[in-house]
């Protein structure tokens, strides 16, 4: 359905010339609104009624106002505590777990080992052999076949010397290089 005029059946943009032009601006304000409604079919369906429509005289239901000051409190709530979160310092990483700390160190070790195996001697620095010094890690060169290699990250604290076997000191490499979900 389609709102049409009344002047608008024939042709819109060509005036019927019995009818004077309507005057520019519209409609004068006293004038009857004479507007309707055409159907699918070209069929007058209703004349509109332009008077404003009467408001409800209904309040409110009881429980609306009460409901809207509670969404209102939640909302100024969650957002100022979103907002707090946002603002403030990141939580702490959390504590590794002593199997986490072992690990750590026997991925250090094997980096270790893998320079040594390369170049025939230890590295004289972390930097050498790829890991990071402010990453947890410590390291000391005792001599060019022999170094000890510690890790501690707001944990306890756990060292290797290279004079240990690996197998004894970490366990099995299957063991250790599982994501340790279970331990």
């Amino acid at each position: 359905m389609k709102y049409q005029s009344q002047h608008d059946l024939i042709d819109p943009e060509v005036p019927a010339p019995e009818t004077d032009a309507e005057p520019e601006g519209g409609q004068h304000p006293g004038a009857v609104d004479d507007s309707y409604v055409i159907g699918e079919h070209g069929n007058r369906v209703q004349v509109l009624d332009v008077k404003p429509a009467k408001k409800s005289k209904r309040d409110p239901k009881a429980w609306v106002q009460p409901l809207g000051v509670v969404l209102g409190v939640v909302f100024v709530a969650l957002t100022v505590w979103n907002l707090s979160r946002l603002l403030g310092a990141p939580p702490p990483p959390p504590t590794p777990s002593p199997f986490q700390i072992k690990q750590a160190l026997y991925l250090g070790v094997m980096k270790i080992d893998a320079y040594r195996r390369v170049h025939g001697v230890t590295p004289s620095s972390l930097a050498e052999a790829g890991l990071l010094e402010e990453g947890g890690y410590g390291y000391r060169r005792i001599d060019p076949q022999h170094y000890m290699v510690s890790f501690q990250r707001s944990g306890p604290r756990l060292e290797y010397d290279s004079n240990q076997s690996k197998d004894r000191f970490f366990g099995s490499p299957q063991e250790i290089l599982t994501m340790g979900a279970s331990k």
